[in-house]
């Protein structure tokens, strides 16, 4: 009995997640209403990265 509960249990899990994923989105900058009107503050996403290496305490990684 415990057997079937858990596998049970595992299916409605993982038929849960399956059709959940289907409705997740990802964000885009495109979401604000009037930014294809400005594209110039239509900007990505920058990233900056300091070099923690021995010798290359300068260097840095955009």
């Amino acid at each position: 009995m415990k057997t079937i509960l858990k596998r049970s249990s595992l299916a409605i899990a993982v038929a849960g997640t399956c059709l959940a994923t289907g409705l997740v989105q990802a964000s885009s900058h495109r979401e604000a209403p009037f930014i294809t009107e400005i594209p110039k503050v239509d900007g990505t996403d920058f990233y900056m990265f300091r070099s923690y290496e021995s010798g290359r305490a300068d260097f840095v990684t955009l």
